[in-house]
């Protein structure tokens, strides 16, 4: 299983960068997972450069939003293990992505109704493909 997280900007708080750090540890034990950071800008700069890196990836784009489709624990690890090629998870800086970011992804998913910081959000995702790997690999993790 091959994993993208681009995100944008840098995970300042050291604690989250810490929670981060070790979901990107956990996870490298059963796919690999690439991490890009895109500079903090304007949404639409950072747009552009999101999808001119997209442009480069033949893979199955999702974009992070409150908008987005609100899924299970159970339902990622089935969209993870359903999907073959790179599954590339985008996640926006403080403004969020550009709509052209958003309508060029193969779909939009949410974490929750909620909003979050980036980089809280950056630190539960990583934390929820842990736990769809542990679903899928019938590790004790999830217990739910």
């Amino acid at each position: 299983m091959k994993l993208k997280i681009l995100s944008v900007g840098k995970v300042k708080d050291k604690n989250i960068a810490k929670i981060c750090q070790e979901f990107t540890k956990r996870i490298n034990h059963d796919a690999q997972i690439e991490n890009i950071l895109i500079k903090d800008q304007n949404p639409q700069k950072e747009g552009l450069k999101i999808l001119k890196h997209l442009k480069s990836n033949n893979g199955f784009n999702i974009a992070m939003s409150e908008e987005g489709e609100i899924t299970t624990s159970r339902g990622l690890a089935l969209l993870l293990k359903s999907r073959s090629e790179k599954i590339t998870f985008i996640i926006g800086g403080p403004d969020g992505l550009s709509e052209s970011v958003k309508e060029s992804a193969n779909m939009t998913l949410s974490l929750s109704s909620l909003t979050f910081t980036h980089e809280m959000a950056k630190a539960f995702l990583l934390e929820q493909i842990y736990r769809a790997i542990s679903i899928i690999n019938n590790r004790q993790y999830h217990k739910a």
